[in-house]
């Protein structure tokens, strides 16, 4: 009886994954299958080729596209960190007025379309000279990310205790120091969860991209994606190889970075 009972946990584990691992295993057999055995509907490889991703890379600018969005994704996670990080620790560790109501508002931001945003977005930027920019484009995939980075971080800042701070301060480190050498160490593992959901968010982000972007050198993947099924003649072994390069990035992230993410959202109390 308590054999079946430890090996229940595992089966229920390995039913969920199944659905969701799926669609990958798809994306990936059907990438390097012919494009005539993607039509043939079996489970297993019928044949291998890597001739979609040679087609891929010599056909389009998907290496153009993939650069951009590895730009807007890498800038926007960066500023999401550090802002999450600093505005996180000072709401958990100040004396602001009504600090959960701010953080409660900044949250509520979520309850707006990316449409919303974005026409504010396209009138400023044109104001600036940000349209049809990758840091305007960054900057704007900020606001996708940031409202949940800064409620994680405080949430984690707060379940710190404080007797680190006060050690710090001890030894004579200044405010500044001691959220540098001491808190900022502490935190890598929920930094490391915003970065993932951030980076994520950002790679991932259509509509944004489509508002604020024309120059279709400057496209991310997710746009370039709707031309590449034009340019392909419907050829979905090429398409399925763009996808499933388009998947890997944020595939690799959860599972090289599934230990912070536990450790961060365990520690700020988002996983009860």
């Amino acid at each position: 009886m308590a054999e079946r009972r430890s090996a229940l946990p595992k089966i229920l584990i390995a039913v969920y994954l199944i659905p969701v691992l799926f669609p990958f295993y798809w994306m990936l057999k059907s990438a390097l299958e012919t494009p005539a055995d993607v039509y043939k509907p079996r489970l297993w490889l019928g044949s291998f080729t890597l001739e979609n991703f040679d087609t891929l890379l010599r056909t389009t600018n998907f290496l153009v596209t993939a650069s951009n969005s590895l730009k807007a994704a890498l800038i926007s996670s960066v500023i999401v960190v550090v802002c999450s990080g600093l505005g996180g620790y000072a709401l958990a560790r100040t004396n602001i007025p009504r600090k959960a109501l701010i953080a409660q508002i900044v949250l509520f931001s979520y309850m707006f379309p990316e449409v919303l945003l974005g026409i504010p977005f396209f009138a400023l930027f044109q104001k600036l000279g940000l349209l049809n920019s990758i840091w305007g484009l960054a900057i704007a995939h900020v606001t996708l990310s940031l409202p949940f980075g800064l409620w994680l971080m405080w949430q984690f800042y707060q379940a710190l205790p404080k007797s680190y701070e006060e050690a710090a301060e001890i030894d004579g480190a200044s405010k500044f120091q001691t959220f540098l050498l001491v808190m900022v160490p502490l935190s890598i593992p929920a930094l490391t969860a915003v970065f993932i959901f951030a980076f994520a968010a950002s790679w991932n982000d259509f509509v944004l991209g489509l508002m604020l972007i024309r120059d279709d050198q400057k496209f991310t993947l997710p746009i370039a994606m709707s031309l590449f099924v034009q340019q392909m003649e419907l050829n979905w072994a090429v398409i399925q190889a763009a996808n499933f390069l388009l998947a890997l990035p944020g595939l690799l992230l959860v599972l090289f970075g599934r230990k912070y993410l536990v450790r961060g959202f365990q520690t700020s109390g988002l996983a009860n």
